[in-house]
């Protein structure tokens, strides 16, 4: 869904959304149940009204920054005015844009889904996060010379200050109220710490102790996808920043990520990218300006 003065950055290499940032004054975009493969952060300046996540609802009002991470279906439906401005990046967009994997700030956001996504801020703190905001929106909205890379600065510092915000504030911890978003949850953290060994969609049901039936019927209905699909995009992920930030070799990166034949590997990533591995890593060489 598309929004009014929208501003996106498109991944040259697979054409798909790898960021965008608006400002809105009305909840137009948020009516709709959504599930996004994207992090995203909303900045609540004016207005009050009501947010649901993964079932649960909870009100909100002003100065209110809201987080939700990859996968996780929310709706937000205001009172009347209601006035911010959301970001959202794909898992890869830092990555693209030469930071490193694990980034702290984006850890302390979003690492815990069983966290309250509300967090109530004071006039301070919104001028603090506001500060970067406003200079994101004057550089994306400019045609000029560097606007792009000033732009992935900007957000860096937003996420920097957001994240101590929180971890000053410490977290709320929420209720689980029905049995399919707790499996939903747990086949997300559990696709993220054993994405590495575990490619078949029947270790998962496995871990989880439930049916392979069952558990591809929750992740379709709450995530739009399967097991099958969820495993291929954090493999594919992780496949892009190897190629991306280090020199190893193609067959090293298959092997780490739990490939034994390279050529599988190779077919896999072409399968699911349309492009090689070998390609893709020269891409961004020359994007770059690296001698080849």
């Amino acid at each position: 869904m598309n929004a009014p003065n929208e501003t996106a950055l498109i991944n040259p290499l697979t054409n798909a959304l790898a960021f965008k940032v608006f400002q809105f004054r009305d909840d137009q975009y948020f009516k709709n149940l959504n599930c996004f493969n994207f992090y995203t952060v909303i900045l609540i300046r004016k207005g009050s009204g009501q947010v649901i996540f993964d079932l649960a609802k909870y009100d909100f009002d002003e100065n209110t920054l809201i987080r939700f991470p990859v996968y996780v279906p929310f709706q937000l439906n205001s009172n009347g005015l209601l006035e911010g401005v959301l970001l959202q990046f794909h898992p890869d967009f830092f990555w693209n844009h030469r930071y490193q994997k694990d980034l702290p700030y984006k850890q302390a956001l979003f690492k815990n889904i069983d966290e309250v996504p509300l967090l109530k801020i004071d006039e301070e703190e919104m001028a603090k996060l506001l500060y970067p905001l406003d200079n994101l929106l004057s550089e994306v909205q400019s045609d000029r010379l560097g606007r792009y890379d000033i732009t992935i600065a900007w957000t860096k510092i937003f996420m920097i200050y957001a994240s101590r915000i929180k971890m000053a504030k410490g977290t709320k911890t929420r209720t689980v109220e029905t049995e399919a978003p707790y499996i939903i949850r747990k086949l997300i953290d559990a696709v993220e710490e054993h994405f590495y060994s575990k490619h078949r969609p029947a270790d998962y049901a496995a871990l989880l102790n439930v049916t392979m039936k069952k558990l591809n019927r929750v992740a379709r209905q709450h995530l739009s996808k399967t097991i099958g699909d969820m495993i291929s995009e954090r493999l594919i992920a992780q496949a892009k920043y190897e190629l991306y930030v280090g020199g190893k070799p193609v067959k090293q990166i298959a092997r780490e990520l739990g490939f034994r034949d390279v050529s599988y590997f190779s077919r896999f990533f072409k399968m699911r990218t349309a492009t090689s591995p070998h390609v893709y890593r020269e891409s961004f060489r020359k994007d770059r300006g690296d001698p080849a």
